[in-house]
């Protein structure tokens, strides 16, 4: 009897023990941020494990919606790309860099497909959303991205050659007025020097800037005249009642000799200027009809100033620098901005939304397109030389 009450005795005690274990047991649960080899996981308080977006004072975590584990690099949640860092905190506001390419993630994580403003620089983030560098074509027009992937804008020297990008960072073709001067950009884009025609008019676009000439331009040695439209004149030319001769097949000035011209004998000494010897008539005869006689081309595009840089005087019209050196809209020839570490690293605490150059659009929007859309690379198509094709470029108004 006594054997059997002290059994009894011992299971009430162990009965009893464990009823104050368990309590205990369930205090000691693990709760927070819990590591499992190179994984982690989060225990909720009521000790289930935590699965999906978590917020805690450093930022957002993600926590997979099967596994419970923490995720990092990138991840896509409800059609959206986010990419988290390698302790789980989500990207925001920032470049990413992965796999030798950059990505920009919004404030709220979300990666950015299409245009992507920083301040006043424009970035193009393709379909995979990686940056776009180099020459792009997108609706029927090309773009060029430097090396830290800032659009174009203004003047851009690329290989060698100069191109002409508008506001809205489209590559630009054809006459362009810029800063009250005309250059010519090719159908690749690139701009044109030396000689150019259109199969009607002659034209020259300055060596050194690409400027399309107006007035007396001295070229290898010779003299020759352009109008305001820029078109190279030939015959008789009157200006300020001083008379010139342009030889009607190649343009250049006529200076130290003497000329029969339509059966008269015409002599013009070392600055081209024609000697009267006296005679109070003018060259040709009445009713000539000499090419740049009166006022050549009043109120047509381009320098009204036809006396500068005249034959004689030690200047030949032209000037030094890159395409739009002076001026006050485009960027300095050769700033291109590389060699950044980072792309935007300028733009910190700017403006940034998803519009294109010269867009009013400040809209954070993105594209969200999941498969990789690399687009046209490559650069603009070769050109045909400096040859104009007549009717082609329509050329500075005469009007």
């Amino acid at each position: 009897m006594m054997h059997r009450r002290g059994v009894q005795a011992l299971l009430l005690a162990g009965t009893m023990g464990l009823l104050t274990l368990a309590p205990t047991s369930a205090a000691f649960a693990a709760t927070g941020w819990v590591q499992n080899g190179s994984q982690w996981t989060y225990m909720d308080n009521d000790g289930s494990l935590h699965k999906g977006w978590i917020q805690t004072t450093t930022g957002y975590y993600y926590l997979d919606l099967s596994t419970g584990v923490m995720s990092t690099g990138w991840k896509q949640i409800n059609n959206k790309w986010y990419y988290f860092k390698s302790n789980g905190l989500m990207a925001a506001n920032q470049w990413v860099q992965d796999d030798g390419k950059w990505f920009y993630v919004l404030k709220d994580g979300t990666m950015v497909n299409g245009w992507l403003r920083i301040g006043d620089d424009f970035y193009y983030m393709r379909g995979n959303g990686s940056m776009a560098t180099g020459w792009r074509q997108m609706e029927n027009a090309w773009y060029y991205f430097k090396e830290d992937g800032k659009c174009t804008l203004g003047w851009g020297k690329i290989a060698d050659a100069w191109y002409y990008f508008a506001a809205d960072g489209k590559m630009a073709l054809g006459w362009q007025k810029l800063d009250d001067k005309y250059h010519y950009l090719n159908t690749d884009g690139k701009m044109l020097t030396g000689w150019l025609s259109d199969g009607t008019h002659k034209y020259y676009m300055d060596i050194s800037n690409g400027v399309m000439a107006t007035g007396w331009k001295q070229i290898d040695n010779s003299w020759f005249y352009f109008n305001n439209s820029g078109h190279m004149q030939t015959g008789w030319l009157n200006i300020n009642n001083k008379y010139y001769y342009l030889d009607p097949s190649t343009g250049k000035m006529v200076t130290g000799t003497t000329l029969t011209i339509d059966g008269k004998s015409y002599t013009f000494d070392s600055a081209g200027l024609y000697q009267a010897g006296g005679s109070n008539s003018t060259p040709g005869g009445s009713g000539s009809g000499a090419p740049g006689s009166g006022s050549s081309g009043g109120g047509v595009p381009g320098s009204g100033s036809s006396g500068s840089g005249v034959p004689g005087s030690g200047n030949s019209g032209g000037s030094s620098g890159g395409p739009g050196s002076s001026g006050s809209n485009t960027n300095s020839p050769g700033t291109s901005g590389s060699g950044a570490s980072a792309p935007g690293t300028s733009g910190s605490g700017s403006v940034i939304s998803n519009s294109a150059p010269g867009s009013g659009n400040n809209s954070n929007t993105t594209n969200n397109s999941n498969s990789p859309n690399p687009g046209s690379s490559g650069n603009p198509g070769s050109g045909s030389g400096g040859e104009l094709k007549p009717g082609m470029t329509g050329g500075p108004s005469d009007s």
